[in-house]
């Protein structure tokens, strides 16, 4: 996601400096854009790290980095905290000394209590089922208390499920790469009937801009696309898509700690700010199997 805002930063005009700390390969998803910007190489986790950018702080802080993976806060809670929560409060203490003008911080889906009515408003009931979802509402309370107590503008984005190209994890990565693997099966996580919502991380990327142009201090707001699906429908329009015609898709039934079965957006909020999703289901997936199997 990151590398995709930086592509429509710059294709916008304005003037970038990425924060990374070389564990997701900036280098090479920012080479595959054709965007060329500065690079400063540090740890949020260090109180120190953005520091490195110098005495001009940037007018607008995106606040991507973090661990954004269910499945490894449940294997390791501590790094998942260090990632997401104290590399939040390192961006906010460095943000309020240092005047930035705006903060936007993306959350998840993954802090609301699971069994909350669909869709999904801001309003519902904020319940963290996994480590990643509790240090998401951390950090998403960290924000509403700088922007209480310090006046600090930061807005926080609740996204669902972003997929597309540079995505190497989640459902629609992990089925392609199986189907490359043995075209003729397909193993599903669960009984196929968990229920998402996809957005195109270009527009999500987008997104981020929205939120940095109108967005109101110390509000949340949902990004989704208002289109849900259920696992075993994506896993047929993979199947479809790559051209397939016999595959065998078998649900194994069980899932890993910290999944839900249901969730998706009503983005209506963020709507109002002028948001729309500009990509197409049928051609962000076709975009997005093209990258993974070209």
């Amino acid at each position: 996601m990151g590398a995709h805002l930086t592509a429509v930063l710059r294709r916008r005009g304005w003037d970038v400096v990425v924060v990374d700390n070389g564990s997701a390969g900036a280098v090479e998803n920012l080479k595959y854009l054709g965007v060329d910007t500065p690079i400063v190489w540090a740890d949020l986790v260090d109180p120190t790290a953005l520091s490195k950018l110098g005495l001009q702080p940037p007018d607008v802080l995106f606040h991507l980095a973090g661990n954004a993976n269910v499945p490894r806060s449940v294997e390791n809670p501590i790094l998942d905290f260090q990632a997401n929560v104290l590399g939040t409060l390192n961006v906010l203490e460095y943000s309020r000394s240092n005047g930035v003008k705006k903060v936007v911080f993306p959350s998840t889906a993954s802090v609301y209590r699971p069994g909350v009515p669909m869709p999904v408003h801001e309003d519902a009931p904020v319940h963290a089922s996994s480590p990643y979802g509790a240090a998401k509402v951390a950090a998403e309370n960290y924000c509403y208390a700088y922007a209480t107590s310090y006046g600090l503008d930061v807005t926080v984005l609740r996204f669902f499920n972003v997929y597309g190209p540079l995505m190497r994890r989640f459902a629609i990565h992990d089925m392609v790469r199986k189907l490359q693997q043995d075209p003729t099966r397909l193993e599903v996580l669960g009984d196929g009937q968990q229920i998402r919502e996809y957005l195109y991380v270009e527009d999500a990327a987008r997104a981020f801009v929205v939120a940095a142009e109108k967005g109101l201090p110390g509000q949340v707001y949902n990004v989704g696309t208002g289109s849900p699906i259920t696992l075993r429908s994506l896993a047929d329009a993979i199947i479809a898509s790559m051209g397939l015609t016999r595959v065998r898709v078998e649900c194994t039934m069980r899932s890993w700690p910290g999944d839900v079965k249901v969730w998706y957006a009503d983005g209506s909020k963020f709507a109002s700010l002028g948001f729309a999703p500009a990509m197409g289901w049928e051609q962000g997936l076709r975009a997005t199997i093209s990258y993974l199997t070209g």
